[in-house]
């Protein structure tokens, strides 16, 4: 996650200055697919200091009160102590998979897409480099003195 997490803000420097030039980086691929590989499945568990802690309104535990947002837009949090009235902690992700979706990718196939586009992208050079040498001279292969 190092990787990626030093890349994000190389990747969003090319966002803000020219959007086309994310889907041409070939690293952003390369990065996103290595880290849907490592990371999807695995769960996350937070530190103290990264939980979100507030009370719940009076008479009602953590897991009433936060029901319809954990049903709707709150979706991937995990709520570590729903039977408790005091102190709600709650965690930003369940699983990788929810901290991959802010990053655009949704779906664990994006990994073998991304890791088959960086092949393209490998095998694309390769053979614009066979061709180049390929469509050389004469001239331009003689060594001048």
């Amino acid at each position: 996650m190092s990787l990626r997490t030093s890349a994000i803000p190389f990747t969003a420097q090319l966002t803000q200055s020219s959007p086309r030039l994310y889907y041409l980086d070939p690293f952003n691929y390369l990065m996103s697919s290595l880290m849907v590989f490592t990371t999807w499945d695995k769960p996350v568990t937070c530190k103290p200091n990264e939980v979100a802690l507030f009370d719940p309104p009076a008479g009602q535990t953590c897991q009433e009160y936060l029901s319809a947002y954990q049903s709707g837009m709150g979706s991937a949090t995990n709520l570590l102590n729903p039977n408790d009235t005091v102190a709600c902690q709650v965690c930003q992700y369940t699983t990788g998979a929810d901290y991959l979706r802010t990053l655009n990718l949704d779906e664990k196939y994006f990994g073998w897409r991304n890791a088959g586009l960086v092949v393209v992208f490998v095998f694309g050079i390769y053979g614009l480099v066979y061709l180049m040498m390929k469509l050389r001279t004469k001239q331009t292969k003689k060594a001048e003195d």
